[in-house]
């Protein structure tokens, strides 16, 4: 059966977002959540007890969309463990979680669910996505636009080489998350990386053809202060997936390349 919208089957999005102590930032996040032209999602926060202004700004958003958000705040065990209560929570068809300091472009719903509509055997979708400084200017072009090659080449042998996909602009249905899932990670980290390898292993995502997310690297995240060890992490999970060495080469190489570039941001 084909997944058609009409009136009363139009696919729910949940959005997961994980925070603690992201007041500088959640607010734009929010923002380009509620500024989306579609309109059927649901935000579920999931605080790990912020002691800024995050849950101010937060209450803000559940007093007008008292219907649409829904926020728990109390001590997690880390980022993907947040992550993963929120996907339990989601009533949605298509999942997606979000960190508390990126942001979606213009009509990214729109563009999801048009490409989930259309593709009836998907199980997950990806699109682009930009690197922004903590001030929401683009930054690493040269590193955007060979992911954004690679992700329209979108090939599993690909992926095991280079970590091309931009995480916020990844959505997963309900079927890949409830198969493949939950996230796997470290205190520190969300391995999101071997979630994509589980499911890529098994079917490649559908491509939109368009700018979702902007991702960002403001220095003070947790991606910023140890990208090295979040490298290390990513060739570790690498190896549960093959054992070639030239894959093996080339992935630590590109790894050395990224980390000379966020050095340099």
């Amino acid at each position: 059966m084909s997944r058609k919208e009409n009136s009363n089957n139009i696919p729910k999005i949940s959005i997961v977002i994980p925070s603690l102590n992201k007041g500088n930032f959640i607010e734009s996040t929010l923002a380009s959540i509620f500024s989306q032209s579609y309109r059927n999602f649901e935000v579920i926060i999931q605080d790990g007890g912020s002691s800024d202004q995050t849950l101010d700004i937060v209450n803000n958003y559940l007093k007008k969309y008292p219907d649409m958000i829904r926020c728990e705040s109390k001590k997690d065990k880390g980022q993907f463990s947040a992550i993963n209560a929120g996907m339990r929570k989601a009533r949605g068809e298509v999942l997606t979680y979000i960190n508390a300091d990126d942001v979606y472009k213009r009509d990214a719903f729109k563009k999801v669910v048009e490409g989930y509509l259309n593709c009836k055997d998907a199980l997950w979708l990806a699109g682009y996505g930009r690197m922004v400084d903590k001030n929401g200017k683009n930054i690493a072009g040269l590193s955007m636009f060979y992911k954004r090659l690679l992700t329209c080449i979108n090939s599993y042998r690909l992926l095991l080489m280079v970590n091309y996909l931009m995480q916020p602009s990844v959505f997963l249905t309900r079927a890949a998350y409830k198969k493949f899932g939950p996230f796997k990670g470290t205190k520190d980290f969300v391995l999101e990386y071997e979630m994509w390898l589980k499911i890529g292993r098994t079917k490649m995502p559908r491509i939109i053809n368009s700018d979702l997310s902007s991702f960002r690297m403001s220095g003070e995240n947790i991606s910023s202060k140890k990208y090295k060890d979040l490298l290390d992490s990513d060739m570790k999970v690498l190896r549960k997936y093959t054992v070639n060495r030239i894959i093996l080469t080339l992935h630590r190489v590109h790894n050395s390349v990224r980390s000379m570039i966020v050095n340099t941001l």
